[in-house]
């Protein structure tokens, strides 16, 4: 199961708004609870132009997109534990494409801090909070610098900062944690960053919204239409019971109807399997728009992806994609642009 622990920079030291009660500004659902590493990814993406609201599930983060709840960020990838297995069983969901949408993926690269009360320093530290994951993924940093020190975990690394800031007995203890805790709790600074074993360690995040084509908050004009889409492939076993197997179309028939260029494939196990033949699959296929891709090369003067019409000719190429699939016997829906 995905953890916050195994999954950056802030900017200034203003408390950040989590779980409001009103405002104009949309919400956004991530996996918490605050200053998890899910909540670091997507403040360094929305800041402050997004109220915050936690959820005890990626499960939950997802569903509560909606009329009310605008936005929510799933974790999708760990470059070290790779895909994260109940976004993609969400993304199986009929209602991923009708009433909720893809509309984008940020990337954090994870950089464990350890954090103390203001003024300690290393020698004064006794005790090491965190998750057990993060406590395992900074051992050499430990073992280095703090090989006398107590390991205490705790049930995630915001959970450790919390302490630090709070508890009375904590002061000459340490939390290994993200830096947007310094923001969410009071008299906090960092000793050292980076401190992890592994400096490739990288999440992606989808971010899911709840209108397919609506401005997201926080999102610079940079004269460039979309250019990716996510596309759910499913094939259709031959409605006949009496027509040969092999008359089904393959998968391989279904991205070759798509022409266009895909950059990654995904698969889990088709939730609309007929019973009595398990085993069905579902494919997430994220491609990308070539023509988009060679135009970034050109001076931003002659790039034409600022025409209003960029956007809608690629919709139209992937409106195309889908239609060519269901023509070869597959069905295909379309998850979100961005």
């Amino acid at each position: 199961m995905y953890s916050n622990s195994t999954i950056g920079h802030m900017g200034s030291m203003t408390r950040i708004s989590v779980e409001p009660t009103s405002g104009t500004r949309p919400i956004l659902s991530f996996l918490g609870p605050s200053g998890t590493y899910s909540h670091q990814a997507a403040y360094d993406r929305f800041a402050e132009t997004v109220h915050y609201r936690t959820q005890d599930t990626i499960s939950d983060a997802f569903h509560s997109v909606g009329p009310t709840t605008h936005l929510a960020l799933l974790p999708q990838e760990n470059s070290i534990f790779g895909t994260v297995t109940e976004t993609y069983d969400l993304m199986r969901s009929s209602t991923l494409g009708e009433s909720k949408w893809i509309r984008g993926a940020v990337t954090l690269s994870i950089q464990h801090s350890l954090v103390v009360r203001r003024g300690k320093t290393l020698p004064e530290i006794k005790k090491v909070l965190s998750h057990e994951q993060a406590l395992g993924q900074c051992q050499k940093f430990i073992a280095t610098h703090l090989p006398e020190a107590q390991l205490v975990s705790v049930a995630s690394t915001a959970a450790a900062a919390e302490a630090v800031s709070k508890q009375p007995d904590a002061t000459n203890s340490a939390a290994i944690c993200s830096k947007i805790c310094l923001q969410l709790f009071a008299d906090l600074e960092i000793l050292h960053e980076g401190i992890q074993n592994e400096h490739q360690n990288c999440t992606r995040f989808y971010i899911v919204a709840n209108h397919p084509s609506s401005p997201l908050p926080n999102t610079p004009y940079e004269g460039r239409g979309e250019c990716n889409a996510l596309i759910r492939l499913e094939p259709q076993r031959p409605a006949s019971s009496t027509a040969p197997q092999n008359s089904a179309a393959t998968v391989t028939d279904l991205l070759a109807a798509l022409r266009l260029p895909a950059v990654r494939i995904d698969r889990r196990p088709s939730s609309s399997s007929i019973q009595g033949e398990p085993f069905g699959s579902v494919y997430f296929v994220e491609v990308i728009d070539d023509n988009e891709r060679a135009d970034a090369s050109q001076p931003s003067s002659q790039h034409p992806s600022g025409d209003p019409g960029r956007s809608s000719s690629w919709m139209d190429r992937v409106r195309g994609a889908i239609t060519r699939v269901a023509d070869c016997g597959g069905r295909a829906d379309l998850l979100g642009t961005w």
